[in-house]
């Protein structure tokens, strides 16, 4: 079994099994018990956490990621480091990652290609302009969720992988097939090396195979520095050249010639998306194209010319007019040919004139109107003051009135899930349309997910609970409980609860009563259990524990007997009578055990009643004080027990701790005993939690604490509020 399965990081993270093993880190999944929710937990290796300097610039750069929130990366919880172990925290994602995803397909569907692309290009903006670059983009590190959304992982940790092993080995060949140039040459990068991936990516989607491949991992960063790839419609010849010609645009070797932001590769893919057939002029194929059209359109205009000329010349000789009017054999032509002919023939010169005249007024109209039309839609300057529209969605608003002036942004807000408050989300007028510089542009800004506060709905019938839900934008599930405080059909509580504020579109769970229960339930036997420990084993059985004193030898608090036989079946709420001693009855006169030492009855209680100490009787018990640090978080009253390991016979009577006054601070617990003893301590508040185990030596008056486990009273707390 792996060496961290079963392992409980900081309290809270337990590692359950081993989910995926990396180059530099492993993946678990693991349970986050403060917050009752999966989670995966990636374990750095331990020649990494090894180095210093690595691990300090992960810990700034993990803590610096974790604030990146978008819809497209994973999110990160936590960071931390606990006996030389450095891991994070992160979102648990129940998917598989687009590699698996291309090698189960081998190619992909244009269409999707261009969905999950829009989608990383998304997330890989809002890093670039937090001034991360991801520098290790594969699909490998893009998982792919049911419902066809994707999440980005693994952000800022290829950084330093370069840092730690320079030379180019087994361990990076994952990553080489992806690396732009200016990363296989060890220079400069920035996020046009992310673009350059992305490109990749798309080629290996569309086509099923990496653009550069080799035997060694040096051999495929070398073609990636000086090699061309081949086209991808050489593989697959229905790609489209417009998409072909952004792929090759994000993969130019000079970082230079690349897109030099997300947002242009990700305007040039819209511009796809609405139109199949558009070419963006980025290889020398549109230029050739371009070319031979107009070669085309000179010689179409001079063999019409030609033929023009041709017909407007007169041609006198009379056996070629027949020919070219009537084509008759030429016997009849002979005959038949007069004066009356050739006025005819004149007259049929007429008739293509009349229908070239013709075509050319409605060509010229035709012209006329498609001018005026696209003139509302105008995609070049006529004008100096003609200014072409920027692609502005997903820019901050305030940085696209700063960076385009020429223009006068006019924004109107509503809420978004997909994009962060501030940024665009949608433009009244194209990108690429041409208006006048200091003409008005209406943008949609966004102003964020929407946060809302769930209502207090204990009490509300079910249905009303849901629509009171579904009018505030949350969703809900029913959720059936017993209560015997709340009627059938009503709500007894909801997660979150109420009060509680959380994202439009959050789905609440809603506790709904099936009614006060009539089950009948069994008597637990109690007698010779303390009178705490008895009380809490009756209520447990849902029962109603009375408790009455009475004088007897037993020692003081402990049950005597019950009025109630255990074992008994008995209605829930049934009042159960507990004879506990008072220790009144025992005999409290000194004397004479066999072994012909003094003893007083009473030194078998743990606070002890005898003044002296008998130095060389049998277990003799001295007193030793042992610490509970109380978390500073600690909220409520705690009741506290100390037990001997493995059983539930107490070292001292429960007491109640007060969390808040004490919250930061030491508490002082003295026990009384005798020899070397292992001793559990719990707390309780409802459920009751192990949070320390210490081995006490009272001989010599020292001890050990075995385990702490301070989350124990977070556990409670939280139970204590509801949101469990």
């Amino acid at each position: 079994m792996d060496r961290y399965v079963g392992l409980k990081l900081d309290g809270r993270y337990e590692i359950t099994d081993l989910i995926g093993v990396g180059g530099m880190a492993n993946v678990y999944r693991g349970r986050d018990i403060m917050e009752n929710r999966v989670v995966a937990v990636k374990i750095l290796k331990s020649e990494y956490s090894e180095n210093e300097e690595f691990v300090r610039r992960f810990r700034n750069e993990s803590k610096a990621i974790a604030v990146l929130s978008h819809p497209n990366i994973v999110k990160i919880y936590d960071v931390g480091y606990e006996n030389d172990m450095q891991y994070i925290v992160m979102e648990y994602i129940d998917g598989i990652t687009l590699k698996e995803y291309i090698e189960q397909q081998g190619m992909l569907k244009w269409r999707d290609c261009v969905h999950f692309t829009i989608q990383i290009l998304r997330a890989l903006q809002l890093a670039h302009d937090r001034g991360i670059v991801h520098r290790d983009i594969k699909p490998q590190n893009v998982m792919l969720l049911s419902d066809g959304s994707i999440k980005v992982m693994d952000f800022g940790i290829a950084r330093f992988s370069r840092e730690v092993e320079n030379n180019t080995n087994e361990k990076t060949m994952g990553s080489v097939h992806y690396v732009s140039p200016e990363q296989a040459s060890g220079t400069r990068t920035d996020e046009r090396s992310d673009i350059y991936s992305v490109g990749v990516m798309m080629y290996e989607m569309l086509t099923g195979r990496k653009p550069f491949n080799g035997d060694t991992p040096v051999e495929v960063a070398l073609k990636h520095m000086h090699e061309a790839p081949i086209p991808p419609s050489q593989y697959v010849s229905s790609i489209y050249p417009g998409l072909e010609e952004i792929i090759l645009h994000a993969m130019e070797k000079e970082p230079s010639k690349r897109y030099q932001s997300a947002s242009g590769m990700i305007r040039d893919i819209e511009a796809f998306k609405i139109d199949q057939s558009i070419t963006f002029g980025y290889t020398d194929k549109r230029t050739e194209k371009k070319q031979e059209q107009e070669q085309h359109g000179s010689a179409a205009k001079e063999k019409i010319a030609s033929a023009m000329a041709s017909i407007k010349a007169k041609k006198k000789p009379k056996k070629e007019k027949p020919e070219k009017v009537r084509e008759q054999p030429a016997e009849e032509y002979e005959e038949d040919y007069d004066d009356d002919d050739e006025v005819e023939v004149r007259h049929n010169y007429a008739l293509p004139i009349l229908a070239a005249v013709t075509c050319t007024a409605v060509i010229v109209a035709t012209l006329f109107v498609a001018n005026v039309i696209l003139g509302a839609f105008k995609t070049t300057a006529s004008s100096v003051n003609d200014y072409e529209l920027p692609y502005l969605i997903g820019m901050n608003f305030y940085d696209a009135r700063a960076q385009y002036p020429d223009i006068q942004l006019v924004a109107t807000e509503e809420y978004n899930n997909e994009y962060a408050a501030g940024q665009i989300i949608d433009q009244e007028k194209a990108a690429g349309r041409f208006v006048k510089i200091g003409d008005t542009l209406k943008v949609t800004v966004s102003k964020g997910t929407r946060i809302v506060k769930i209502p207090d709905l204990k009490n509300y019938h079910y249905s009303s609970a849901s629509k009171a839900l579904e009018d505030i934008g949350l969703t809900s599930i029913l959720v059936q409980m017993d209560s015997d405080d709340i009627a059938k059909d009503l709500v007894v509580q909801t997660d979150p609860a109420a009060s509680s504020e959380v994202e439009e579109g959050t789905t609440v769970k809603v506790f709904i009563s099936l009614g006060p229960t009539t089950e009948d339930t069994i008597v637990p036997y109690v007698v010779d259990m303390d009178v705490v420990t008895a009380r809490y084993a009756i209520e447990d059985a849902h029962l109603t524990a009375k408790i009455q004193y009475e004088a007897s030898s037993e020692p003081r608090d402990t049950v005597i007997s019950q009025n109630i036989e255990g074992g008994s079946n008995v209605a829930r709420d049934t009042v159960i009578t507990i004879f506990v001693s008072d220790g009144s009855g025992e005999d409290t006169d000194v004397i004479e055990d066999p072994f012909g030492t003094v003893t007083d009855p009473w030194s078998d209680y743990p606070f002890g009643g005898g003044e002296e100490e008998n130095v060389g009787t049998p277990n003799v018990e001295h007193d030793v004080t042992v610490p509970i640090d109380v978390p500073s978080t600690a909220s409520l009253t705690y009741f506290v027990t100390f037990c001997y390991s493995g059983t539930d016979d107490l070292v001292i009577p429960q007491f109640s701790l007060d969390g808040p006054a004490w919250a930061g601070y030491s508490y002082q617990v003295s026990l009384t005993g005798s020899g070397v003893k292992t001793i559990d301590a719990y707390i309780r508040y409802g459920p009751r939690m192990l949070f320390a185990v210490y081995t006490v030596d009272f001989d010599n008056r020292t001890y050990t604490i075995d385990q702490y486990n301070p989350s124990a009273f977070k556990t409670l707390d939280v139970f204590a509020s509801g949101q469990f």
